[in-house]
């Protein structure tokens, strides 16, 4: 049975109120780092100080690897043997079933190559293998994202749609209305199976550019030029006309041959020479965002304007997941013995429900889980699992069915349709009656934090994304009892095909014409029935 040493470890990192640490441990902080965010109409560079807790991200690592060292040392003489050496994983984590180094252990025996592995080779391999630190992710696009409205309402194919289009929008898209309540969900108007959009959100994640870059070094100036040239579609030079947000003089500055445009000398002295257009500082112990320089609003949850695009900026720490996460998992430990002989056989682990299976946390592989397994395997694979950091880039632009979609109930309705051009009009920029894509203002938010802990089990993930499809319903519709019963949708009004009345009756109920009883129409009406006596 291995020494469980890491459990008391990950308690003092995770644990509040630190008191009897180094005081050098305390407050972590990175060298100021510096990035080039592109946005429509000019480039802004920002000068930010992370702050990821009271351990830094090399000294949580290293932490790792000196657990990691210890459990492969099986003659605990201080280095790792060929023999012991194959069994390093290669992307760092400590478990069972994943990938071994195997012959290619000689790859890291490197100072000095004596066929033997020391702590240090080690901490190098695993600092390497578990990636950067801080890592720019771009996160998947909503549900609302995914839907082909957009393309389907434009009836004449002009590239926009116009007011009479998305008044005819119902009628249209009906062929889509599969449980025929004369509503839209975004299941109705995305019919493929989950897994498909789940697929089709990860792959649009991974191909979309992200026009956020580190430029710390020559290497990532390398990057970032390349990149913003894509971004700005020229291949080797951006005009002054494209860079309207910049002013003149700072154009004029970094225009080195007077051409009214920026070759990749000119970016690259601009990269490097530029003072930052803003400056903060972004913490996790405790979670927040500081602009030290530079125009924003708000005020815990900052935006600037990052050449014409509004940028949220927000930080949200993961840290308790580790702790919660390992005490769940011993809660159900003691839930799952049912014999109570204080260790879990391979039928009793499914009870854990953790998404893992029970060779990775049988470290010793005698086909029994124990208490102390469950709090190493848990610790440490929390701790590799959240040691780096993410800058993580969400798309947050309205989408035309969360345009439409006024009550925010996640499908859209006869009523949101007859009022979609007014809806319209708060975006039509040019005031042509109609809606252009270039008219959404983009809309973009980044997220300071850690990855999440566990990997999502791929069922409970189709699951939620299932309910987040699905529409949401009024179940405590108040007002008379015919008016609750006759509202099949559930969506808090009476359409005329929903009304079991004659037409005339309806007309009389719908006392502002707009073609729908709504709850204070049915109310009225029920108390002049009741003054009459009928």
């Amino acid at each position: 049975m291995p020494q469980f040493h890491l459990y008391r470890l990950v308690l003092l990192v995770v644990s509040v109120g630190l008191t009897n640490l180094p005081a050098e441990l305390f407050g972590q902080k990175s060298d100021p780092s510096r990035l080039l965010f592109l946005g429509p109409n000019r480039p802004v560079i920002l000068e930010m100080e992370f702050v990821a807790g009271r351990f830094s991200i090399d000294e949580m690592r290293s932490q790792y690897a000196k657990e990691v060292f210890k459990q492969l040392d099986k003659d605990s003489n201080g280095t790792l043997s060929p023999e012991e050496a194959e069994q390093i994983p290669t992307e760092g984590r400590l478990r069972v079933g994943v990938e071994r180094l195997g012959e290619a252990w000689t790859s890291i025996d490197v100072s000095p190559a004596d066929q033997q592995v020391t702590l240090a080779e080690l901490t190098a391999h695993i600092q390497k293998a578990l990636g950067p630190p801080l890592s720019i992710e771009r996160a998947p696009p909503k549900l609302a994202a995914t839907v082909r409205l957009y393309e389907d309402l434009d009836l004449n194919k002009d590239g926009k749609v116009s007011a009479e289009e998305v008044e005819q929008g119902l009628k249209v898209l009906q062929a889509f209305d599969f449980d025929d309540d004369e509503t839209l969900s975004v299941a109705e108007l995305q019919p493929f199976p989950i897994s498909v959009v789940q697929a089709q959100q990860q792959e649009q994640a991974k191909e979309e550019p992200v026009p956020l870059f580190f430029i710390r070094d020559d290497a990532e100036i390398e990057l970032a030029i390349s990149g913003l040239f894509d971004h700005y579609s020229t291949e080797e030079a951006v005009s002054a006309k494209i860079l309207s947000g910049l002013k003149e003089r700072d154009f004029s500055r970094f225009d080195l041959n007077d051409d009214r445009a920026w070759d990749k000398d000119d970016w690259e002295l601009y990269l490097k020479r530029s003072r930052p257009d803003f400056v903060m500082k972004v913490s996790l112990s405790p979670p927040s965002v500081e602009v030290v320089k530079g125009e924003y609003t708000g005020r815990n949850r900052p935006t600037i304007d990052i050449g014409g695009m509004p940028v949220e900026w927000r930080a949200t720490s993961k840290v308790y997941q580790q702790f919660d996460s390992t005490r769940l998992f011993l809660t159900r430990f003691i839930m799952s013995d049912v014999d109570k002989n204080k260790y879990l056989d391979p039928m009793e682990f499914n009870g854990l429900q953790a998404d893992v299976p029970f060779e990775a946390v049988d470290l010793d592989g005698n086909q029994q889980v124990t208490r102390e397994e469950i709090k190493f395997f848990f610790t440490m694979d929390g701790l590799a699992a959240q040691s780096r950091l993410i800058l993580l880039l969400s798309n947050e632009t309205k989408t035309l069915f969360e345009i439409l979609d006024t009550n925010l109930d996640r499908r859209l309705n006869p009523r949101e349709f007859l009022a979609g051009p007014e809806r319209l009009l708060e975006y039509d920029l040019n005031g042509d009656q109609a809606l252009l894509p270039d008219e959404l203002m983009s809309e973009f938010r980044v997220t300071f934090t850690q990855p999440q802990l566990f990997e999502i089990d791929p069922a409970r993930a189709q699951t939620n994304m299932m309910n987040q499809r699905q529409g949401r319903t009024n179940e405590q519709v108040s007002g008379p009892v015919w008016f609750s019963r006759m509202d099949d949708n559930l969506d808090g009004e009476i359409s005329w095909r929903e009304f079991l009345g004659p037409r005339e009756m309806f007309d009389t109920l719908d006392t502002n014409s707009d073609h729908f009883i709504d709850q204070s129409e049915a109310e009225a009406a029920e108390a002049l029935r009741t003054d009459s006596g009928n």
